[in-house]
C-alpha cells in the first residue's frame, strides 16, 4: 500500500491541480446529556468511509458520493444508533447530529429515520437539488423540463436560460465532466432513471468551479447498490399517428437498468436507453389540413410565369399530390396511366422527421480503502432524418439524414490520507462525431452509371467528394429512384430526352408564387464535424479544525474540426465541361481551386475537398484543427463555526482559445470574394492570440442564525472561453474573429431562507449579472486610402466582444415536507435582463452592431412554477395502495418584441411581406426595441401512476403522463407587424398587397391563408421555430423492477 500511495500522489503532482466537486460532506457532533463524546465512531453502512469524533465531538466525512444513506455511530457504554434517510447533496455539506444514552443492556440499538432538510443551513449561494426520488417522481421523463422548473431558469426555443444570460453561457457537467459542445451548448444529458442528483446552480460557485459564467447544472449518476437489482421500462405515445401526427409523434422509449455488487469492493450500475419517434421536431405541430381551388388541379409556372404543364392538386381527401406525365411529358391522364398521379404518404408526410436514439450511461466503483475509484462513462448515438418544412416539402420523399455519436468517460480517484485529508485526481475526455448525408445514397451502396461514374457513400467521415457529387447526377439518382430523376431538367420536359441537363437539379414548382419542392428535390450537402477534448485534474482536500481547505488545478485541452460541401455548381459546371469531374475524381490541384475559390465548401481541421488536414502533403497551415487550452488553479477555504460559514477563494484561469489577430487592421489578408489568401504574409497577414490570464475572487458568507433560518451573500468574477462555432472561420468562407476574447462575469447575490413551522421553508434571493465582452456581431469597413486594404476586400462581417448585460432580480422558492402524502414545491422570480443583444446575429444584417440597451428577447419579466405531488404508501388497500400523482404547473409573462412596419423588401408572393428578426433592412421599429410583450404562458403537466408488488419477485408500475394537459395552443412567438400569431398583417394591408392579390387571384389568397397564416409556412422557414407551443401530447408506460 506504500508503493501505490507513492505512485498515486506521483500521478496527481505531475497531472496538474482539480476541479468540480461533484461529491458531498457530512458533519456534525456526538453528545451525551450536551457533553461531546470523544472517539465515537460514525460510519456510512455499506461503505467504507467513516470517521472518528474529535475532543468536541465533532466528525466529518468526505467524499460522499449524492444519495440516500444509513449512518451508524457506535461507542462503548452507550446505545448504538442508526439513523437512515441520511441525504448527500451535490457540493455540500448535510449536518447530523447524534445524542447518545447510556445502553441499559449491551448491544441495545436505537433506529431513526432522518427528515429530509428543507433549508441548506450550510450554503453560501443559491444551489436547488433533484435527487432520484424527485427525479422519479417528476411528470415528464425529460432533464431539460426538470432543469427548467427551477427558479431562474427560462427555455426558449435557442435553449436554456439562467438569469437573464445567453444559452452558452451555462455549465453542464456528468460526473464532473463538461457536458457541453463547441457551441457552449449541452450535447446531450443523462438518462433520467441512471440519475443520483442534478444540482442547478444559478448564483455564484466557489473558486473550485470554472468554465461557465452564468450558471451550472451539475449531474450524478447513480452508484450500484449491495445487492443485485434491475428494472425494465416501456413507453410508448398513444394516439392515431397517421390520422393527427401533429399530436401523436409516435414516440417509443425502452430503458433498462441493472446494478449490483461484485464481492464487498466493487459495486456497478448501468442503464441503456433506446428511443424512436416519428416526429422529433416540434415545428408547425399545430397542422391544419386543407383544400385549395376546391380540390381541383393547379398549374405551375416556370419563372411565375410560363406554365410547365406540370400540376398539384391541394386537396385534403387526396392527402395533396402532384400530377404529371409518366415520362414527365406534361400530359395529364390519371385514368389511362395511374403513374401520372402519385401521392404523398398520407397526412403523415410532413412529419417525417424520425429520430432513432440509444444512450449507455455507467458506473463502476472500486473501494480499495484508503483508495477509491471511479469509472464513469455515456455514450449515445443519435440517427435522425430531416422531412424539410411541412407544406413547403411535402410532395417530396427524398430525406436528408444525420448521424451523431457522442462519448463521455470521466475515471476519478480518491486516496484518504487520514480521515481529515484526501487527494483526489479525475482524468476525462469526451468526443462527438457528426455526419449529413443523402439518406437514399447511404441505403443504396454503391451506384455506377453507364459512363462510369462511381459513387459508395458509407458512414464514418471516410466518403469523398465523388460520392457527394452523386447526390446531384440524374443517372445516378435514376438508379435510387426512377421518379426522382424524372424531375430533372426542365420543368415539363423529358429529363432524358437529348439536350436535358443531367446535372439540373428538379427546381421547385411555383403555384400562385408559392414554392414547393418537387419530388427528388436534394435537401442539402454533406457534412460532418469532430469536437471534444481530454483533461485531468487534481485536488488536495483538508478539514483543519472549523476551516475545510482545498488546493486545486485543472487542465482541458479541446480539438475542433468542421466540413460542409454543397456540390449544386459543381455539377453544373461538370455538366459544361466532363474533365471537371475526372480532376475532382482525382482530387488534382483543379478540383482544389474551383472547390475553393467558388466556396463550395467551409473547412477547419479538413482540407477543402474533405480529406482530414493532416493527411494532405500539401495542406495549408491555417486550415489545421483548433487546439484550444485552459488551464486553471484555485485556493479555496470554507470556514464553519457554527452561526458563521465563510466560503472564500481565488481562481486563476489561463485561456488559449487557438484563435488569431490582424498583424495590420489596415490590411485584412482577404480578398474581394472574402477568401483568406495571405495568412502568413510577414506584414499583412495573422499572428496568434495570446494568452489570457484572469484573476477570479469569490467570497461567500453564510450566516445560519438559527437550525431554521438562515442568511447568505455571494460575490464572485467569472470568465468563460468564446463558443468555438463563434471563433473559427473557413479560409474559404464564414464570420471572422478577429481578436475575439472569452466572456466575463460580475455577479452579487443576497439570500435568506426560513422554515414556516415543521413543515415548510421559504427562500428569497436577489441578485444581479452583469457579463462583459459577450459577442456581437459588426461590419469591419476597410480603409480605401493609400497603402490600406492591399487585398481588396468588401465590407466584411466579423464577431466582435462589444456586447454586455445588466441584470436584476428577486426568487422567491418554496418547498414543503410531505403531509398527509402531498408535497409542493412552487417559485416565483421577478428579473429585468437588459443588453445590447439577445443573440449574436440578431438583427445586424447590414446594420452592425446593436448600440441601443433594451430588454433581451429571453426577458420573461414574471416567471412562476410549481410541482404538487401525490404519493401513498402500502397501506393495506389494494385500490389505494402505491399510488401517485405529479401536476406540473408554469407560468411567464411573455418575452419581449419590437412592433414593426416595413416593406416586401427582396420577399416573394408566397412569403408576404414578412418581417425578419435577423434582417432589419427593410423593417422599421414602431417603438422602442422590445417594449411590447407576447401573451402569457400558463401550462400543466400531469404524470398519475400505480405500483403493484408481486411479493418476492418484482414491482411492476403503470402510468400514464399528459404534456399540455389543457391542450392549450399556447402562443409562443408573434408577428412582428401586428403583435398576433394569427395574422401577419399582409393581406388586411392594402399598399403592400393589392398588386399581387390583383395579378394572381383570390386562389393566391386562400393558398396564403392556408399556408401562411394557418400553418405558418414562411414563418417557419424563416425563423425554423413556431408560433406555438406543442399541442397535448398523451404517453403511457409500464416499468418493472426486480
Amino acid at each position: 500500500m506504500k508503493k501505490l500511495t507513492i505512485m498515486f500522489l506521483t500521478t496527481i503532482l505531475t497531472a496538474g491541480l482539480f476541479a468540480q466537486n461533484l461529491s458531498g460532506k457530512l458533519s456534525g457532533t456526538v453528545t451525551s446529556d450536551g457533553q461531546p463524546l470523544v472517539g465515537a465512531n460514525v460510519v456510512l453502512q455499506g461503505t467504507s468511509s467513516g470517521a472518528a469524533t474529535g475532543e468536541d465531538g465533532t466528525y466529518y466525512i468526505f467524499d460522499v458520493q449524492p444519495g440516500i444513506y444509513t449512518m451508524q455511530v457506535n461507542y462503548i457504554g452507550y446505545q448504538t444508533q442508526i439513523v437512515s434517510n441520511v441525504r448527500v447533496s451535490i457540493g455540500l455539506t448535510s449536518v447530523q447530529d447524534f445524542e447518545l444514552a447510556v445502553a441499559a443492556v449491551e448491544g441495545e440499538t436505537v433506529e431513526v429515520t432522518a427528515a429530509k432538510p428543507l433549508i441548506e443551513v450550510t450554503a453560501t449561494n443559491v444551489q436547488r437539488t433533484m435527487d432520484s426520488e424527485a427525479v422519479d417522481n417528476y411528470a415528464v421523463r425529460n432533464v431539460t423540463s426538470m432543469v427548467a422548473s427551477q427558479a431562474g431558469v427560462v427555455s426558449m426555443h435557442d435553449g436554456l436560460h439562467v438569469r437573464g444570460s445567453r444559452s452558452e453561457e451555462i455549465g453542464y457537467t456528468l460526473e464532473g465532466a463538461s457536458m457541453a459542445g463547441a457551441g457552449g451548448k449541452v450535447v446531450s444529458n443523462a438518462i433520467p432513471e441512471a440519475l443520483e442528483a442534478i444540482a442547478v446552480q444559478t448564483g455564484g460557485f466557489d473558486a473550485s468551479v470554472g468554465r461557465a459564467t452564468a450558471g451550472i447544472v451539475q449531474q450524478s449518476l447513480k452508484t450500484g447498490g449491495s445487492q443485485f437489482s434491475a428494472s425494465v421500462l416501456l413507453e410508448n405515445m398513444a394516439g392515431d399517428v397517421a390520422s393527427e401526427p401533429w399530436s401523436a409523434t409516435g414516440d417509443q422509449d425502452m430503458t433498462f437498468t441493472v446494478q449490483g455488487p461484485i464481492g464487498d469492493k466493487i459495486r456497478y450500475f448501468g442503464a441503456l436507453r433506446m428511443t424512436s419517434t416519428d416526429n422529433y421536431s416540434n415545428q408547425s405541430r399545430w397542422f391544419t389540413p386543407f383544400t385549395i381551388a376546391g380540390g381541383n388541379a393547379i398549374g405551375d409556372k416556370v419563372g411565375g410565369l410560363t406554365t410547365s404543364h406540370d400540376y398539384v392538386v391541394l386537396n385534403e381527401g387526396d392527402n395533396y399530390t402532384f400530377t404529371d406525365g409518366a415520362n414527365h411529358d406534361g400530359v395529364y391522364d390519371p385514368t389511362a396511366d395511374a403513374g401520372d398521379m402519385i401521392r404523398g404518404s398520407n397526412k403523415h408526410y410532413a412529419f417525417d422527421n424520425t429520430s432513432k436514439d440509444m444512450s449507455f450511461n455507467g458506473t463502476l466503483q472500486y473501494d480499495l480503502n484508503p483508495l477509491v475509484l471511479r469509472l464513469a462513462g455515456t455514450f449515445t448515438t443519435d440517427t435522425y432524418q430531416n422531412a424539410g418544412l411541412p407544406v413547403q416539402s411535402m410532395f417530396n420523399t427524398r430525406r436528408h439524414e444525420t448521424t451523431t455519436r457522442n462519448h463521455l468517460i470521466n475515471l476519478k480517484a480518491t486516496y484518504f490520507l487520514s480521515t481529515n485529508t484526501y487527494v483526489r485526481s479525475n482524468f476525462r475526455m469526451m468526443g462527438r462525431f457528426y455526419e449529413t448525408y443523402d439518406k437514399a445514397f447511404k441505403e443504396k451502396g454503391k451506384v455506377t452509371t453507364a459512363d462510369g461514374r462511381s459513387s459508395n457513400f458509407e458512414l464514418g467521415g471516410e466518403s469523398t467528394i465523388s460520392d457527394w457529387l452523386a447526390w446531384g447526377d440524374r443517372d445516378a439518382v435514376a438508379q435510387v429512384d426512377s421518379n426522382w430523376a424524372n424531375h430533372f431538367g426542365d420543368p415539363g420536359q423529358d429529363s432524358f430526352a437529348a439536350g436535358q441537363g443531367r446535372y439540373t437539379e428538379p427546381v421547385n414548382y411555383n403555384i400562385n408564387g408559392f414554392r414547393l419542392q418537387r419530388d427528388g428535390q436534394r435537401r442539402g450537402g454533406y457534412s460532418k464535424g469532430r469536437d471534444g477534448y481530454f483533461g485531468f485534474d487534481a485536488e488536495f482536500v483538508t478539514q483543519l479544525g472549523e476551516h475545510e481547505l482545498k488546493v486545486g488545478g485543472d487542465y482541458m485541452n479541446y480539438s475542433y474540426q468542421r466540413y460542409s460541401f454543397s456540390g449544386y455548381s459543381l455539377n453544373s459546371k461538370i455538366g459544361l465541361d466532363s474533365t471537371l469531374y475526372d480532376a475532382v475524381a482525382n482530387q488534382t490541384q483543379r478540383a482544389y481551386t474551383e472547390v475553393t475559390e467558388a466556396r463550395l465548401s467551409s473547412f477547419i481541421g479538413y482540407d477543402p475537398l474533405g480529406n482530414d488536414w493532416d493527411k494532405n502533403p500539401q495542406k495549408n497551415e491555417y486550415d489545421k484543427p483548433r487546439n484550444p487550452w485552459n488551464f486553471s488553479m484555485y485556493v479555496n477555504d470554507k470556514f464553519e463555526a457554527g452561526d458563521l460559514i465563510v466560503n472564500a477563494g481565488v481562481r486563476y484561469e489561463a485561456i488559449n482559445q487557438a484563435n488569431v489577430d490582424l498583424k495590420d487592421w489596415n490590411n485584412p489578408p482577404l480578398d474581394r470574394n472574402y477568401e483568406i489568401v495571405a495568412a502568413d504574409n510577414a506584414q499583412y497577414g495573422f499572428k496568434d492570440m495570446p494568452t489570457q490570464t484572469y484573476i477570479l475572487p469569490r467570497l461567500g458568507l453564510g450566516f445560519p442564525i438559527s437550525d431554521q433560518s438562515s442568511f447568505r451573500l455571494n460575490y464572485g468574477k467569472y470568465v468563460q472561453m468564446a463558443p468555438m462555432n463563434r471563433l473559427y472561420r473557413s479560409r474559404a468562407s464564414g464570420t471572422s474573429s478577429w481578436g475575439l476574447l472569452p466572456t466575463r462575469e460580475t455577479k452579487f447575490e443576497v439570500g435568506y431562507g426560513t422554515l414556516i413551522g415543521d413543515v415548510a421553508s421559504i427562500d428569497l434571493t436577489v441578485f444581479t449579472r452583469n457579463p462583459e465582452d459577450q459577442v456581437s456581431r459588426d461590419v469591419y469597413i476597410p480603409g480605401q486610402g493609400a497603402g490600406m486594404n492591399e487585398y481588396g476586400m468588401r465590407d466584411h462581417t466579423v464577431y466582435t466582444n462589444t456586447d454586455f448585460s445588466n441584470v436584476t432580480g428577486v426568487e422567491v422558492d418554496f418547498k414543503s415536507s410531505r403531509v398527509n402524502n402531498v408535497q409542493l414545491f412552487a417559485n416565483y422570480v421577478f428579473q429585468d435582463v437588459r443588453g445590447l443583444n439577445s443573440y449574436p446575429t440578431l438583427g445586424t444584417i447590414g446594420w452592425g452592431k446593436s448600440t441601443m440597451i433594451s430588454a433581451t428577447r429571453y426577458d420573461q419579466r414574471h416567471q412562476a412554477s410549481a410541482v404538487l405531488d401525490f404519493r401513498t404508501s402500502r397501506t393495506g388497500n389494494v385500490i389505494t395502495d402505491n399510488v401517485g400523482m405529479n401536476l406540473i404547473a408554469s407560468y411567464n409573462s411573455g418575452h419581449p418584441y419590437t412592433l414593426s412596419d416595413g416593406s416586401m423588401g427582396q420577399r416573394d408572393a408566397g412569403e408576404g411581406a414578412l418581417l425578419s428578426d435577423n434582417d432589419p433592412r427593410n423593417r422599421a421599429p414602431l417603438e422602442a426595441l422590445n417594449s411590447s410583450t407576447t401573451p402569457s404562458f400558463f401550462n400543466l403537466d400531469l404524470s398519475v401512476e400505480k405500483t403493484f408488488a408481486v411479493p418476492g419477485v418484482a414491482n411492476v408500475k403503470v402510468y400514464a403522463t399528459v404534456t399540455n394537459l389543457l391542450n392549450t395552443q399556447h402562443i409562443i412567438n408573434v408577428y412582428n407587424r401586428t403583435g398576433d400569431a394569427y395574422d401577419d398583417g399582409f393581406l388586411n394591408d392594402p399598399d403592400l398587397s393589392s398588386l399581387i392579390i390583383e395579378g394572381r387571384g383570390p386562389e393566391y389568397v386562400e393558398m396564403y391563408r392556408e399556408i401562411n397564416l394557418a400553418n405558418r409556412n414562411h414563418w417557419l422557414n424563416d425563423h425554423s421555430f413556431d408560433l406555438f407551443g406543442i399541442p397535448r401530447e398523451f404517453k403511457t408506460g409500464i416499468q418493472v423492477s426486480f
